[in-house]
């Protein structure tokens, strides 16, 4: 990866600069910035492209977690909450994926 190609990316945002913290990058900054580069050269995305794409993951990744903090709640109330909860969830499976929440 090229300094310029690091520059622009901490720029955008896609990225924490180094100087934001003691260490330079850890581990999921340098897996972050792999999977930038595989955006980038394996799916010839620009920067545009780029920002969208990990817009979306990080958003999933708020999501999932938001989903796990959920489910220690629900597993921490008692056994007829959480059937009700299970049971309500379950059955908002069936709904129209249009409809809404």
């Amino acid at each position: 990866m090229s300094a310029d190609r690091l520059r622009c990316w901490i720029d955008e945002g896609f990225v924490r600069s180094a100087d934001d913290r003691e260490e330079r990058f850890d581990a999921a900054d340098i897996a972050r910035l792999e999977f930038l580069c595989d955006l980038a050269d394996d799916f010839d995305l620009t920067t545009e492209g780029i920002g969208i794409v990990i817009s979306l993951m990080d958003q999933i990744h708020t999501l999932r977690n938001q989903l796990l903090r959920l489910g220690k709640a629900v597993d921490c109330q008692p056994g007829e909450v959480r059937e009700a909860i299970i049971e309500a969830f379950a059955g908002s499976a069936g709904r129209s994926k249009s409809a809404g929440p």
